[in-house]
């Protein structure tokens, strides 16, 4: 509720001490927002209150959190039980799952199983939401839905395998669909985004879960996140997927350059993201291609050059560039502390765009201005005929709709854009003009 209601931490806590409780929970999922996780936390000890963390970063870095004096326990993976147990002032000895200080000591307790059967979760009380609390896609409210848990694959800047221990999880399919019944009949965001860390994981139950939509003529619009394997392996279903009311895809594309896809134990090959664009294209779905600067060791400035070119020879709607950041837990930030390439370890700076460690050829400034080489490329030097009318397209009215509510993202975009291009990283007209000439002649 924090995040979607842009609340600051003095108006956090003017909630939680009109609601006076006994326990304040606070879920950091990642990692830059753990710096103000704590500052809630801080100011909830000074009132009495017991402070308990969870979600993906306490977990990993349970240690280094538990010594601020204001954490009094860390929930470690999924907190559903946990969390509930610790609720009933059960002995902390007895309870899986958890780390907490004794005496100024860390205990470790063991960890907990993973919950085996996610039917036996409650349907989340979407009633009780508060009305500004709807996340929000061009402008338009979106709904969420988690059908299954974790991910099969392991790649290396990734620690979905390693917080659900490598398993993958689903949610009946029976289940699926009466959800998303419920979602279609409060008809608050005709948008329903699948938080899934991988929802097209097993094709075959995708197949299904469409199916049962077109039978059921349930007439939502959907988002995902998918892998280019499957799409390359798969375009039956994906049409079928088209159809069904599938929009948007998050690609987690990374890299073209084999060397990087190999290292990031991506399990792809280059043809294979050309084969998944154009399927995609196809059936009119719009892609969010995720692109890493940095993503291998050797990475010169001409790998940029080469990544840029590709992202607009292929047609990938929105490429979101991000500087390859070390998550805890991760392989990547393992090797990076190995060659003692880490440059900073405030988590503050874990959001992507600003680096946190050099390679063997960049620097951690060179590689901030290659974040801004590319979005400068990706979004100002680049042609919208095509997305704009798969837009259309896919969305029609509604987004005609929404044009004006559109308009102020672009600007509030565009804002973003210069930022980053021009003031963060100072790239100045003569070295833009210097990497006009080098993407040409590419």
């Amino acid at each position: 509720n924090a995040k979607v209601r842009n609340l600051n931490t003095t108006e956090i806590m003017k909630e939680v001490n009109e609601f006076s409780p006994d326990i304040v929970g606070i879920s950091c999922c990642f990692t830059i927002g753990i710096n103000f996780a704590l500052k809630i936390a801080k100011e909830s000890k000074k009132q009495g209150y017991t402070v308990i963390l969870g979600g993906w970063h306490p977990s990993f870095d349970y240690s280094e959190v538990l010594e601020y004096p204001f954490v009094d326990v860390i929930v470690r993976g999924e907190g559903e039980i946990t969390f509930r147990e610790l609720i009933k002032n059960r002995n902390l000895e007895e309870i899986k799952g958890i780390s907490y200080k004794d005496n100024g000591d860390i205990i470790n307790n063991d960890d907990r199983p993973l919950i085996k059967d996610l039917n036996k979760l409650p349907f989340p009380a979407r009633k009780l939401r508060n009305k500004k609390s709807h996340f929000q896609i061009f402008q338009m409210p979106i709904d969420v839905i988690e059908t299954s848990r974790g991910c099969p694959f392991k790649c290396t800047f990734c620690n979905i395998h390693l917080f659900f221990r490598g398993t993958y999880r689903t949610k009946s399919i029976d289940r699926v669909i009466q959800e998303l019944k419920i979602i279609s009949s409060q008809k608050k965001g005709q948008n329903v985004l699948f938080v899934d860390d991988n929802f097209t994981a097993n094709m075959k139950r995708v197949e299904q879960i469409c199916d049962l939509i077109i039978e059921e003529g349930i007439k939502l619009d959907f988002i995902c996140q998918s892998r280019i394997d499957v799409i390359k392996n798969n375009p039956n279903i994906i049409r079928k997927m088209s159809k069904a009311g599938f929009w948007l895809f998050f690609l987690g594309i990374e890299s073209f350059n084999q060397k990087s896809l190999n290292g990031l134990q991506k399990k792809i090959e280059f043809r294979d993201i050309v084969e998944a664009i154009k399927i995609l294209q196809d059936n009119d779905i719009i892609t969010i291609g995720s692109m890493l600067i940095g993503s291998n060791f050797d990475e010169e400035e001409r790998d940029t050059d080469v990544m840029i070119k590709i992202v607009r020879k292929l047609g990938i709607d929105f490429p979101l560039y991000s500087v390859m950041t070390p998550l805890p837990g991760t392989k990547f930030r393992e090797e990076l502390i190995e060659k003692n390439y880490l440059v900073s370890y405030n988590w503050s700076d874990y959001n992507f765009t600003t680096a946190v460690n050099r390679l063997n050829k960049l620097s951690k400034e060179k590689l901030e201005q290659l974040l801004s080489k590319a979005y400068y490329y990706g979004y100002f030097k680049r042609g919208w005929k095509n997305t704009l009318l798969r837009l259309l397209k896919r969305k029609g009215l509604k987004f005609i709709l929404y044009s004006r509510k559109n308009f102020r993202i672009l600007t509030d975009l565009l804002g973003f854009l210069i930022n980053i291009i021009q003031m963060k990283y100072k790239m100045d007209s003569k070295t833009l003009s210097k990497s006009s000439r080098t993407i040409k002649t590419n």
